[in-house]
């Protein structure tokens, strides 16, 4: 009985004496809180001062940025200036005006030069192609006519030829070739002894031309009364004249260098 009072007696106090010893520890440990405002109070009071001070101040210039950025710049301007602001926006509008009347003068001066030179230009080619047709230096194609003409007793001359060129030309054809040789505006007929020959080069029978132009006015003009194809016929040889709606004059001519013309300029 002694022994176990003894026993729980030890147990008891020793239960205290942890008791005493974790309230020591927990008493030591201090919240974040009490530190921080242990540690400021601690500071010397000519610091406390001077972090006030520039608090103070930050938050003064926070509060005037943003008065200044809400208030309209404009307020702050006396009527003079507003009047005067006015004016400078006033002729700068105007100074924009003329400038934009310039630019809009220049751009439309531009697109006049390039009309202009693009309308030269393009009569430019058309006169070289024209030169090009007319002097046989090309293939060309269209309505026309073909006259094929057959004179076996070699009656015909060249008269009847060169006759026959004339009414050609003065019936509008822009392109003409006989038995595939390129006939232009220099070529020349000559006959030696029943043979006829266009710039030098021998032709014979049939003899057949293919002209290009309005083929109506052609077959009328080489048609008429007294005209080269009634003449040639009433030499004996045969003439048949087919208007044609698509016609192929591939041969072509070599123009000849100029020996005694220069040009001017």
């Amino acid at each position: 009985m002694g022994q176990h009072a003894k026993k729980t007696q030890a147990t008891a106090q020793a239960q205290i004496g942890e008791a005493g010893e974790k309230a020591t520890v927990d008493s030591s440990v201090k919240p974040l809180g009490a530190r921080l405002k242990a540690a400021i109070l601690a500071m010397p009071r000519g610091t406390h001062l001077l972090l006030f001070v520039i608090c103070l101040i930050l938050g003064i210039a926070l509060v005037t940025q943003v008065r200044a950025q809400r208030t309209d710049p404009l307020t702050s301007l006396s009527q003079e200036e507003l009047v005067e602001l006015l004016d400078n926006l006033s002729v700068q509008e105007q100074n924009l005006r003329v400038e934009r009347g310039k630019l809009e003068s220049q751009v439309s001066q531009l697109e006049d030069e390039s009309q202009k030179e693009e309308a030269a230009a393009n009569a430019a080619k058309k006169a070289e192609e024209q030169a090009k047709i007319n002097s046989g230096q090309v293939a060309v194609h269209g309505p026309g006519i073909e006259m094929i003409i057959s004179d076996p007793s070699h009656s015909l001359s060249a008269t009847h030829f060169v006759m026959a060129l004339g009414e050609l030309r003065n019936a509008g054809s822009e392109a003409s070739e006989i038995n595939g040789h390129r006939v232009t505006v220099s070529s020349s007929f000559t006959s030696d002894g029943g043979v006829i020959s266009v710039d030098g080069q021998a032709l014979s029978s049939p003899y057949v031309w293919k002209v290009i132009g309005d083929s109506q006015t052609i077959s009328t003009a080489l048609e008429i009364q007294a005209g080269s194809a009634a003449q040639m016929r009433a030499k004996g040889a045969s003439v048949t004249i087919t208007q044609m709606k698509d016609l192929k004059i591939t041969s072509i001519s070599t123009p000849k260098s100029p020996e005694f013309a220069k040009q001017i300029g």
